[in-house]
Parts: structure tokens; sequence; C-alpha cells
């Protein structure tokens, strides 16, 4: 097994195979100048034999008064993450807080970030991480804890563990709200395109939408819900197979703007007009929601909410595992209309 592999020892554990206490290992990793020279060299040597990351230069003091914040995002190229980055730069400032930025690898169905990214944050003298939509391995949460480096995640993708502080966006209660508006509008055959099912968020959208259904007493046939909620090839596709159905739907959730917008246009292609035959919302309220030739029924997301209780969270005292709730907002626009009595 390879020291790649090998999960990461506890200070505790690497202090008891040197023959010193856990303060000594702590004041090596951190620069203290009150450790003989050999215990430094045994303890070192220690670290290094079971991968634990070692900072590039003393790190005494820079972790109270650093001024850098590591955010881990999912991706980069979508409208939704340039809102979000510019919602976090923002509070940066207001915090007087430097940003790193880094995206994440995909490692079975989880986002996180890559191996050497511990060694940077450790050479930096990073002072907090904030994640977007990103895991974090079990070695990489060890490391944040026992170097006192404060975590927490917007949005996570995936259920936050013990300790893990995160900031959660109601996903569920605002995807109840978005059906609750098409069963207001008249609409009974309410159709669903949801995301990854390995995303926490998608799960949860596609929970709020089958709780209003239930509630309003509506089947769901096997056939109104699928895929591709996210991507606007897959959703493409599933709004064509929706309206090739015998009985298809009169109203279409998208779990994403992105995935509205382009079935948007591919109703358009097909001769469907919409809000006229079909309605059509969509989820996260990006610019392009707004703006499009019709413009989308969707949820916008608190943004600017959750990324300042974020920073807050960084920059004030610790508090492990605290959740935070932010409540979205339902936006009806010109995609959604009754439904057409001749359909």
């Amino acid at each position: 097994m390879t020291s790649q592999a090998r999960p990461k020892a506890k200070l505790a554990s690497i202090a008891r195979e040197v023959g010193v206490s856990s303060a000594t290992v702590s004041k090596v990793l951190n620069g203290h100048a009150d450790v003989a020279a050999d215990t430094r060299a045994r303890v070192r040597s220690a670290l290094e034999r079971h991968a634990y990351p070692i900072p590039a230069f003393p790190m005494k003091g820079v972790r109270q008064h650093g001024a850098l914040v590591d955010v881990v995002i999912h991706e980069l190229d979508s409208a939704w993450a340039g809102t979000l980055l510019g919602e976090i730069e923002r509070a940066a400032v207001r915090h007087e807080r430097n940003l790193v930025v880094s995206t994440v690898e995909t490692v079975r169905n989880r986002h996180v970030p890559p191996r050497r990214w511990l060694n940077q944050i450790a050479a930096r003298g990073t002072c907090g991480v904030l994640g977007v939509l990103a895991d974090f391995t079990g070695t990489q949460l060890d490391y944040m804890r026992d170097e006192g480096i404060p975590c927490i995640v917007i949005d996570p993708r995936s259920e936050p563990g013990p300790g893990m502080a995160a900031v959660r966006l109601n996903h569920r209660d605002a995807q109840y709200r978005l059906t609750e508006h098409l069963l207001s509008l008249g609409h009974t055959r309410i159709a669903m395109v949801s995301g990854n099912p390995y995303s926490l968020p998608s799960r949860e959208r596609q929970a709020g939408f089958e709780s209003a259904m239930a509630d309003a007493g509506l089947p769901v046939p096997a056939e109104w819900t699928c895929e591709g909620g996210f991507n606007q090839r897959q959703a493409r596709a599933a709004l064509a197979a929706l309206m090739a159905l015998p009985e298809p739907p009169t109203a279409v959730a998208f779990a994403s703007d992105k995935a509205a917008l382009a079935a948007l246009a591919e109703a358009r292609r097909l001769g469907i007009k919409v809000p006229e035959d079909l309605s059509i919302t969509g989820f996260d309220d990006i610019p392009d929601a707004e703006n499009a030739m019709i413009p989308l029924t969707t949820v916008r997301q608190p943004v600017a909410a959750a990324v300042d209780t974020a920073m807050r969270y960084l920059v004030g005292p610790p508090n492990p595992g605290v959740r935070f709730v932010c409540e979205s907002e339902v936006i009806p626009r010109e995609s959604t209309a009754p439904p057409n009595p001749g359909r």
C-alpha cells in the first residue's frame, strides 16, 4: 500500500510512535522554537512517513492573524458559479480577506479537492476554507480539524458529517413552493426533470416536487420523472421524450435554469408554445433566466446571504458542526400560465 492510499495518522498516534506528547508534535508543525533539534527531526520524520502535510515555513501566529481564505468550488464555468464567486469576492473585501480559488476532482461521484491541496493550504497559511458544492475526504477533514483551520460548506453536495459546518439552502421547500405555483395555475399533469442523483440538492428538489404532488393528491407516472436537469443536451432530449408521450404533461419543472433554458429552445423547435401550450420552470435565477426570450419562472437562491453567513463563520469564534439554513424565493415570470384546455 502506498503512502497516498494510507489514511493519515492522527497527531496523538504519531506522538505515541515518537515517544513525545501531542503538544510537542503540534509545536513542530507550528514552528515553535522550544523543541530540541533531535526531537524535531524525529517528529518530522514520522510526519513524513505518515504523509502528514508539513508547512513549508513556520506557521506560528499565521492562522490567528492570517487573511487568506481558500475557496473550493465544484466548477468555474457556469453562470451560477460566476454569481456565487462574485458574492464571495465582495464578502472577502468586507471582511478584509484575500482569496485562493481551487476546483475539485470527481472521485467515485464525489467532488473533492486534489491530493496536493492539503500541502498547498499548509504552505500558504490558510485561515479558513469555504467549500461550495464540494466534498472533503476524511484525511482532509482530520487535517483541518487538527490544525484548527475552520471549514464551512455552502450547499453541501452530500450530507455533512459530524463536526462539519454548513450553510444549507432549503431546496426541498423551494421546489415544493414552485410546484405549488404550478398547481395554483391549474396544472395537474406536471413532470420533473431532476439533476444528478448523487447530488444532495438534486435529491432534495426531487423530494420537494414529489411531496407537493402527493399533498395535492396527484399521481406522478414514472415516465414523468427523469434525469437531465443539470445538462442542456439531456434536458432537450428529456423534453422531447415527455412531449412525445400519449398523455404529455402540461408543465415541466427542471432542476436548473441552464436546463430549463435549453428546454425552452427545444419547445420552440418542436413547435410548442410556452406558456400557451406548456409551462416550464427552472431553479437558481441565473441572469439569463430573466433576460431570456421568454423570461423564466424559477427559484432565486439566497446566494448573498449564504456567502455572508459562511464568511462570518470563518472570521468568527470557532463553532464546529453548526448548521445554517437560508430560504429561497419563487420568482414567477412569463414561462408559466394556466394549462391549455385543449391539451
